[in-house]
């Protein structure tokens, strides 16, 4: 929930984390059948992998660079379960069931790949040519890469150290 107006829609006021499994992680091409869950929605996402644990340091999308090894389009793809409310969300681990990973992007650590990343546009279509609404990379906390510290400020107030490898879903 890293966008206000879906923040709103489901009654909370910050965004939530759930956990997304490796099994859950699907390879580039993958296919998915439409019916993979008993409410399945598709979200179009970003992926990054986690370079250096010195990531729960950074406060700005150019230091979070600086500890990141890539970016990776993601098609998440949550099932969600039940009708729901923030707490229900965070309840069924935000709906975490699939996602299909893209090629991985290396990361350059300066502001005109922060800027690329912000102004970016992530655009989707079906099958038959209908578009979805397009996804603002400004759309995730004003910068997708806001999303990567407050996750890995969540995450160490948890106790939960990232480590080289590790990916984060935006």
């Amino acid at each position: 929930l890293t966008n206000p107006a879906v923040q709103q829609r489901f009654g909370v006021t910050a965004p939530v984390r759930g956990t997304l499994l490796q099994k859950m992680m699907l390879p580039d091409g993958a296919e998915v059948p439409a019916k993979f869950g008993a409410r399945p929605f598709l979200e179009p996402d970003l992926v990054v992998e986690v370079g250096s644990s010195a990531i729960h340091n950074a406060k700005t999308p150019v230091e979070a660079l600086a500890h990141l090894r890539s970016v990776r389009p993601f098609i998440e793809l949550p099932d969600l379960t039940v009708a729901i409310n923030g707490p229900t969300l965070v309840l069924i681990n935000v709906g975490a069931r699939l996602g299909v990973l893209g090629a991985p992007i290396a990361v350059r650590a300066d502001e005109s790949f922060a800027q690329a990343l912000r102004d970016m546009t992530v655009r989707t279509s079906d099958s038959t040519g209908k578009a979805y609404p397009p996804a603002p990379g400004a759309a995730i906390l004003g910068h997708p890469l806001n999303a990567v510290v407050w996750l890995a400020a969540d995450l160490k107030a948890a106790g939960i150290t990232l480590k080289p490898g590790d990916l984060l879903s935006l």
